[in-house]
């Protein structure tokens, strides 16, 4: 959301909203209800702030708000929602409604599939990091994802994940890793208690649950590197660091990511987006990169214009 926020330039304001166990039903029933039954907030607070040009929600639960600010505002916003809200009334209502291309949904009027998640971390590219960063940096940086449904990313994975890039780069590079929250305790007592052993090269690890951490390094991982390794369990992971104007390599099998994620790392692959772990330590042809949140906010500059036959500025 951020993300696309600041690719408008555009002036706003969030309104935090807080949920309660009514959020677990489906929104048309939500919608039966009163719009609202699901919140702490009363409607009353979010209807007296000013009256926006433009409305950008994401979720499914925030859904049956923007609807119904949209019904009672005598000046219609622009709508726009990011991720379709499953079993929702009056989804035409929504002048967009951005979804990803791996989810499989129709494009309709209203809805439009783009490549990748939105993010804000395309900062780093704007920045102009890549040239402070010199090809010939001796770091790596590897994310990792982890469990999520059916799809375990175990240790063995690991394991197999950090011989690969022993053999790849022999002892050239030194690595710097980052976990994410779904990373699995047993995968972070193996790179804290074995992998720093076996793989001499791993330099630095990162736990984003540590207790009294200092700043997240993740901004210097991916500056401090000259090229990035990512498991493929994690879409939006993947969708953050293509946006930088790095070698991005994905490793990814059936054994931890659904059909829907593979289908997705081959995606970028094919596009020229990222390169397959295989490729490790190769010199890269051209690197596109992908700003989901751009995108997205062109988007909605032009249909904006095309609405109200005036810019959103």
């Amino acid at each position: 959301m951020l993300g696309v926020l600041n690719e408008l330039k555009v002036s706003y304001k969030i309104i935090e909203i807080t949920y309660n166990f009514f959020s677990f039903f489906p929104n048309f029933l939500i919608q039966l209800f009163s719009y609202n039954i699901h919140i702490n907030e009363r409607l009353k607070d979010i209807f007296n702030e000013p009256q926006p040009s433009l409305l950008i929600a994401c979720g499914r639960r925030t859904a049956p708000i923007s609807l119904k600010i949209h019904k009672i505002f005598n000046k219609k916003p622009f709508l726009v929602h990011l991720m379709l809200p499953r079993y929702t009334f009056f989804i035409k209502n929504f002048d967009i409604i951005f979804t990803p291309q791996h989810d499989s949904i129709k494009e309709k009027k209203n809805i439009i599939k783009i490549l990748g998640t939105p993010n804000n971390i395309s900062y780093l590219s704007k920045n102009n990091s890549h040239a402070k960063t010199p090809r010939n940096s001796s770091n790596l940086t590897l994310l990792i994802g982890g469990d999520h449904s059916r799809y375990k990313l175990s240790v063995d994975i690991i394991k197999k994940i950090l011989n690969l890039i022993r053999e790849k780069i022999k002892p050239k590079y030194l690595l710097q890793i980052s976990t994410s929250r779904r990373t699995s305790k047993r995968v972070i007592e193996y790179l804290e208690n074995h992998a720093k052993k076996d793989f001499l090269f791993i330099k630095k690890i990162y736990h984003p649950f540590e207790l009294n951490r200092k700043k997240n390094p993740i901004e210097h991982f991916l500056t401090n590197c000259s090229e990035v390794i990512v498991t493929g369990d994690s879409m939006s992971m993947i969708s953050e660091v293509c946006s930088i104007n790095k070698p991005i390599r994905l490793f990814y099998n059936s054994e931890f990511c659904s059909k829907k994620h593979i289908l997705f790392c081959e995606k970028m692959i094919k596009e020229g987006y990222a390169f397959s772990i295989e490729t490790l330590g190769e010199k890269s042809r051209s690197i596109k990169t992908l700003n989901a949140s751009e995108l997205i906010a062109n988007k909605i500059k032009f249909e904006f214009l095309n609405t109200y036959g005036r810019n959103l500025y």
